[in-house]
């Protein structure tokens, strides 16, 4: 990665990308500290590179060097490793006991890890289109909807690791109904486009088309038209081929929720997501408790980018449905609300603060999501205009 993408932002939703790898180090450190009762080893940088109000976004970019930043991250980690090391780990201290603290951090770091994959795609974006030699653009995954019957669901988690917003376990009711067995493709988003899908305003919601005409929005974010109707995109890497049957991405939810009524479906429901996911007996992953790997899931950036939907087919879910893990999240119609009996930790900003009823849920993860994020009862989220992460959508009737 050049040294000027360190310091440059591309987008008022993000802090620079160096500032990015800082704050793995930092929120590392602080809860190491938090739990253990040590003080920051650098009060300074500590503070530049906290996610708080009192630091703007604007500010930054005032981050040390690459070697500044690399430095940061060693000494940060020294500590946690120390700490982990003389910690008593059936302490009754919620953040030390199983350690917790160190797996929170090693989440949020995976969490990081994509953002900074956004926003090298939005970097490249900035640079400017190059054209690449594309693939035939025909289809050969088409839309199949599989059965899925009605039952008792327990829905969210009991793993100590995994967030507040996972939690507690609860029992939901699921009625029949069909979900597609694989995301919406990049031809099936093709086909949309060429029947006016941006241009009709009866696809769209009153706030979705208000949205759309404002930004004049005609194509999902990254996407570059090339000559014969075929697409390319803009990558961590730069400008990169689509591939027809590769999942549409980089969508905001207005874009999803119209593309379904244009298909004369809908989203599924969280609740119908996550059942369709995990199926009759609970598991942790689509296709059982066994950690991801490439056959199973497109993830953790192995392939550089989204692949043809019915690539992993070993990865499918109790109840036949593809890539329910990685290649892209996945919009659900469900705004972003606690369970019942929620309760915020290790802090009110990780979850409760998002929980407004203007942020709507997504599941599944995608091609540059690591495995610890995978799971079934992972909750992502993101206000309904968002489209610059690798959001794509799953039709349901």
């Amino acid at each position: 990665m050049p040294d000027e993408f360190l310091r440059r932002r591309v987008h008022s939703f993000y802090s620079p990308i160096g500032w990015h790898f800082g704050h793995v180090g930092r929120t590392e450190e602080f809860w190491v500290c938090q739990a253990t009762g040590q003080a920051p080893c650098d009060e300074d940088l500590s503070f530049l590179y906290a996610d708080l109000l009192e630091n703007p976004k604007d500010n930054r970019v005032n981050i040390p060097d690459r070697e500044g930043t690399i430095a940061y991250l060693a000494k940060t980690r020294e500590v946690a490793l120390r700490a982990l090391d003389e910690a008593e780990l059936s302490s009754d201290n919620p953040l030390i006991k199983d350690g917790y603290a160190w797996e929170f951090a090693i989440q949020h770091e995976c969490q990081h890890q994509e953002t900074i994959t956004e926003m090298l795609c939005l970097i490249h974006k900035e640079l400017g289109p190059l054209e690449v030699e594309c693939a035939s653009w025909k289809a050969a995954v088409g839309t199949e909807f599989l059965d899925i019957p009605g039952g008792h669901h327990l829905m969210g988690s009991e793993d100590p690791y995994s967030y507040d917003n996972e939690r507690p376990i609860h029992e939901v009711h699921i009625q029949p109904f069909l979900l597609a067995k694989t995301p919406v493709t990049a031809f099936q988003w093709s086909r949309f486009m060429a029947d006016g899908g941006y241009h009709r305003p009866e696809l769209w919601s009153h706030e979705g088309w208000r949205w759309r005409t404002h930004e004049n929005v005609e194509a999902p974010e990254y996407w570059v038209s090339q000559e014969n109707g075929q697409w390319a995109q803009y990558g961590m890497s730069g400008v990169r081929a689509m591939h027809p049957d590769e999942p549409a991405t980089c969508l905001s939810w207005f874009e999803a929720d119209a593309f379904a009524r244009w298909s004369e479906a809908r989203l599924p429901t969280e609740d119908e997501w996550e059942y369709a996911a995990s199926g009759l007996v609970e598991r942790i992953y689509p296709w059982g408790d066994t950690a991801p790997s490439a056959t199973m899931a497109n993830h953790g950036r192995i392939a550089g980018g989204p692949m043809p939907v019915d690539t992993c087919s070993k990865g499918a879910s109790p109840f036949g449905a593809l890539d329910m893990a990685g290649n892209c999240w996945e919009w659900t119609s469900s705004p972003f609300l606690p369970y019942p009996g929620f309760a915020a930790f290790p802090y009110d900003g990780y979850s409760k603060d998002h929980m407004d009823g203007h942020h709507f849920v997504c599941r599944g993860g995608s091609w540059a999501t690591a495995g610890p994020i995978l799971r079934c009862s992972f909750r992502n989220w993101y206000v309904p205009s968002y489209r610059q992460g690798f959001l794509g959508l799953r039709l349901a009737r």
